[in-house]
């Protein structure tokens, strides 16, 4: 049985570049320090800057790369070699000639034992490759958990040469033995907390792209309630770059906190859109419910919330990285705490879905929780 030979070229090409993305040097540089490596994972939820982040490294060094954009039509092992394969044709255009004929062919043997697959491409990237170059994943996460692509990944890291350097960028941690390999120090991680601006690269941002010189007291409150969040601040600037063009040079810098308010719009529209509908409705459910509490002892939610699995679900929440974090342990054992912006976006959907008074009624239920 052959398969099909169709490859969308797009998904094969990088980002363009945005003049008016930070850069973000100390995170380059820790990607340029582990360039050596097999492999370097970045982490993070939804608009983290994980996808621009590899794309300004990538335009700081001179070596080949393959950028692969990946979708859940990925998953398949047949498509997601392809890709591979076409993508490495494009600086060695020979590539391929025992890889492809293969793929077209082996249909019952690349589902048996898929590792053979990965062998061939290696094999003919000692053969046919002269210089190392750099192959990325992006949006790994959209080939789901159940496919035997992630073998594949980890047959081409037991076994990649230093002619292959891997990145991978994701919205939760893979089924990979990627974590063992860093324990091997041959591995990097980028999490979601290094993602996040710090305080003198939000200043940086408004200074360099709006000419905007931010005080103490609004970079505190952005860490309040952005938590160095990129997306959040990239809305901000949108929103702070169209009152200035509106403006004329006697009035002054426009007011940052209602440029945070006025932005709020657009932030929960990417939470509906790219982080709540993609989850399953029990986890919309809960996610609902957990909003009600400032913060989220594990112990409490189990209580409150003895049908939602809290014990199971919260640690899974976070490992996907839905805006939810672990805060550290508190007296009745670990505590969890949303993004604040997720958290009010959440508040707002669910007043909406059961109405005020169903929801002051949960209030009520859970204040009585406490007092007893």
């Amino acid at each position: 049985m052959e398969r099909p030979n169709f490859f969308l070229r797009t998904k094969l090409l990088p980002p363009r570049h945005v003049p008016e993305i930070l850069a973000r040097p100390r995170l380059t540089r820790i990607l340029q320090a582990n360039v050596n490596a097999p492999v370097t994972l970045v982490t993070a939820d939804a608009g983290c800057g994980k996808t621009t982040l590899v794309a300004e490294f990538l335009r700081q060094q001179p070596r080949q790369t393959v950028w692969y954009q990946l979708d859940h039509t990925d998953a398949d092992p047949f498509v997601f070699l392809g890709y591979i394969c076409h993508g490495i044709k494009r600086f060695a255009p020979d590539f391929g000639e025992t890889l492809l004929p293969y793929l077209s062919e082996a249909t019952d043997d690349l589902l048996t034992h898929p590792e053979r697959a990965v062998d061939l491409m290696l094999n003919e990237i000692l053969e046919s490759i002269e210089q190392p170059f750099i192959l990325i994943l992006d949006d790994y996460h959209h080939i789901g958990r159940e496919t035997i692509v992630h073998r594949l990944v980890d047959r081409l890291l037991q076994y990649s040469s230093d002619m292959l350097h891997l990145i991978i960028t994701t919205r939760d941690l893979p089924p990979l033995a990627i974590m063992r390999r860093r324990s091997q120090a041959t591995a990097t991680v980028i999490s979601r907390e290094d993602l996040l601006f710090t305080d003198e690269e939000v200043r940086e941002l408004f200074r360099t792209t709006l000419n905007i010189e931010l005080k103490s007291e609004e970079i505190a409150e952005y860490r309040e309630r952005t938590h160095g969040w990129i997306t959040a601040l990239q809305l901000v600037r949108q929103v702070a770059e169209q009152e200035t063009r509106s403006q004329s040079e006697a009035i002054n810098q426009p007011n940052l906190r209602e440029m945070l308010k006025q932005s709020e719009k657009d932030i929960f529209d990417y939470f509906a859109e790219e982080v709540f509908a993609r989850e399953e409705e029990e986890t919309q459910n809960l996610l609902l419910h957990l909003s009600l509490l400032d913060s989220l002892p594990l112990e409490v939610c189990s209580s409150l919330f003895p049908k939602m699995r809290c014990a199971a679900e919260l640690p899974e929440l976070v490992k996907k990285n839905i805006f939810l974090t672990v805060a550290g342990e508190s007296y009745s054992g670990e505590e969890y705490r949303l993004h604040p912006l997720f958290r009010e976006f959440l508040l707002r959907r669910f007043r909406t879905e059961i109405g005020r008074g169903d929801l002051a009624r949960e209030r009520v239920r859970i204040a009585e929780f406490f007092l007893s």
